[in-house]
Protein backbone atom coordinates (compact mmCIF):
# COMPACT_ATOMS: atom_id res chain seq x y z
CA UNK A 1 0.00 0.00 0.00
CA UNK A 2 1.36 3.42 -0.95
CA UNK A 3 1.86 5.89 1.89
CA UNK A 4 2.36 9.65 1.82
CA UNK A 5 2.78 12.14 4.64
CA UNK A 6 2.31 15.87 4.88
CA UNK A 7 0.43 18.79 6.36
CA UNK A 8 -3.29 19.22 5.91
CA UNK A 9 -3.96 22.35 3.84
CA UNK A 10 -7.30 23.50 2.47
CA UNK A 11 -10.29 21.53 3.68
CA UNK A 12 -12.69 21.21 0.75
CA UNK A 13 -15.56 19.29 2.40
CA UNK A 14 -16.36 17.04 5.33
CA UNK A 15 -14.45 14.22 3.66
CA UNK A 16 -11.91 15.84 1.32
CA UNK A 17 -8.84 17.94 2.08
CA UNK A 18 -5.65 18.96 0.31
CA UNK A 19 -2.45 17.40 1.59
CA UNK A 20 0.82 19.31 1.18
CA UNK A 21 2.95 16.23 0.55
CA UNK A 22 6.35 16.33 2.28
CA UNK A 23 7.28 12.62 2.41
CA UNK A 24 6.62 9.57 0.27
CA UNK A 25 7.27 5.95 1.25
CA UNK A 26 10.18 4.39 -0.59
CA UNK A 27 8.76 1.81 -2.97
CA UNK A 28 5.40 3.54 -3.56
CA UNK A 29 3.86 2.33 -6.83
CA UNK A 30 2.22 5.65 -7.67
CA UNK A 31 3.68 9.10 -8.27
CA UNK A 32 2.40 11.86 -6.01
CA UNK A 33 2.37 15.62 -6.56
CA UNK A 34 3.29 18.30 -4.05
CA UNK A 35 -0.43 18.76 -3.33
CA UNK A 36 -2.88 15.85 -3.42
CA UNK A 37 -6.60 15.75 -2.69
CA UNK A 38 -7.40 13.19 -0.02
CA UNK A 39 -10.80 11.60 0.67
CA UNK A 40 -11.06 10.27 4.21
CA UNK A 41 -12.03 6.61 3.79
CA UNK A 42 -11.13 5.60 7.33
CA UNK A 43 -9.57 7.60 10.15
CA UNK A 44 -7.57 6.95 13.28
CA UNK A 45 -7.83 10.33 15.00
CA UNK A 46 -9.46 10.31 18.42
CA UNK A 47 -11.01 13.79 18.15
CA UNK A 48 -13.19 12.76 15.18
CA UNK A 49 -16.01 10.18 15.06
CA UNK A 50 -15.13 6.84 13.44
CA UNK A 51 -17.58 7.35 10.54
CA UNK A 52 -16.23 9.90 8.02
CA UNK A 53 -19.63 10.20 6.30
CA UNK A 54 -20.93 12.34 9.20
CA UNK A 55 -18.08 14.89 9.22
CA UNK A 56 -18.67 18.55 8.52
CA UNK A 57 -16.09 20.72 6.82
CA UNK A 58 -15.81 22.69 10.09
CA UNK A 59 -15.03 19.53 12.11
CA UNK A 60 -12.27 18.54 9.73
CA UNK A 61 -10.80 22.07 9.72
CA UNK A 62 -10.90 22.25 13.51
CA UNK A 63 -9.28 18.83 14.03
CA UNK A 64 -6.93 18.44 11.06
CA UNK A 65 -6.01 21.81 9.49
CA UNK A 66 -2.24 22.27 9.68
CA UNK A 67 -1.69 18.81 11.22
CA UNK A 68 1.03 16.47 9.98
CA UNK A 69 -0.76 13.27 8.91
CA UNK A 70 -0.07 9.90 7.34
CA UNK A 71 -2.26 8.81 4.42
CA UNK A 72 -2.36 5.15 3.40
CA UNK A 73 -3.71 5.17 -0.15
CA UNK A 74 -6.54 2.67 -0.72
CA UNK A 75 -7.59 3.78 -4.21
CA UNK A 76 -7.38 6.61 -6.72
CA UNK A 77 -10.83 7.81 -7.75
CA UNK A 78 -11.72 8.84 -11.29
CA UNK A 79 -11.32 12.53 -10.47
CA UNK A 80 -7.84 11.94 -9.05
CA UNK A 81 -8.86 12.12 -5.38
CA UNK A 82 -6.97 9.61 -3.23
CA UNK A 83 -9.20 7.47 -1.00
CA UNK A 84 -7.10 7.05 2.15
CA UNK A 85 -6.77 5.84 5.71
CA UNK A 86 -5.74 8.96 7.62
CA UNK A 87 -3.88 9.00 10.94
CA UNK A 88 -1.78 11.37 13.01
CA UNK A 89 1.88 10.77 12.52
CA UNK A 90 4.85 11.72 14.63
CA UNK A 91 7.26 14.02 12.73
CA UNK A 92 10.35 11.96 13.46
CA UNK A 93 9.20 8.45 12.61
CA UNK A 94 6.52 9.54 10.14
Amino acid sequence: MDIIWGNVGNVLSGQIFELNVTHRKDGNKGKYSEIEKIRIHQIDIMSLPADPSVYTKEQVEENLAGSFVKCEIKDKEGDGVLKSIVSHSGQGGY
